[in-house]
């Protein structure tokens, strides 16, 4: 499933930081094209494009802020109640005792959800226990407390593309990758259709403005 996808992407950078250290300069800022900026968000927007999801996190859109990407989500009625979080869900973290968004990270799995513990993937953070939570400059596995989550996105993943063990998956997952290739309106992509002249200028101008 998707939303699985989006996690073993995120959970394969865990270690990776910015170069120099203290730059905020990150392969994640590179490819959203605005590196040097806080990027707990950009790491997530990175996961979400890297795992062909990139509609279902702020419906395709970029933005570094928390507080930005908490009110998209509120605003669809894409949100959940913090005793109901997933795997998958996007997390936003204060750990200055108010409601603002400061922080956020993708919840890889629930260790105690009556006591209200939860492992999430972030970036932009602290190895450990120690040190900036906020600003720490590596991807980390962290275990937060329901007490600093602030508020919960749910994104809208979508089913598994009809593509699956087609002869040209990979070359379709590359192509959804970096946007170059959309579904059709119902939701399937008909790897086996035939390309009209006008869907293939399409690809060509979104590969030239990519720099795919």
């Amino acid at each position: 499933m998707s939303r699985e996808k989006v996690i073993e992407i995120a959970r394969g950078e865990l270690g990776r930081g910015e170069s120099p250290p203290g730059s905020n300069q990150t392969k994640y800022g590179k490819a959203y094209a605005w590196d040097g900026v806080p990027w707990c968000v950009i790491f997530l927007w990175w996961c979400f494009r890297e795992a062909g999801e990139r509609e279902a996190f702020y419906g395709g859109k970029k933005t570094a802020s928390c507080g930005t990407l908490y009110r998209w989500y509120e605003a669809r009625g894409q949100t959940a109640d913090r005793e109901d979080i997933r795997p998958g869900d996007i997390v936003l973290l204060n750990f200055s005792g108010t409601q603002e968004p400061q922080h956020c990270g993708l919840v890889e799995q629930a260790v105690d959800r009556e006591g209200g513990w939860y492992r999430t993937i972030e970036g932009n953070t602290a190895p450990g226990p120690e040190g900036s939570q906020t600003g720490g400059g590596c991807v980390a596995l962290k275990v937060r407390s329901r007490k600093n989550i602030v508020g919960v996105c749910r994104p809208a993943y979508t089913r598994e593309p009809d593509y699956r063990g087609h002869w040209a998956e990979a070359a379709m997952d590359w192509g959804l990758r970096r946007g170059l290739i959309r579904g059709y309106e119902d939701g399937t992509y008909q790897p086996d259709r035939a390309v009209t002249r006008g869907e293939l200028m399409t690809v060509l101008q979104r590969l030239e403005e990519s720099g795919a």
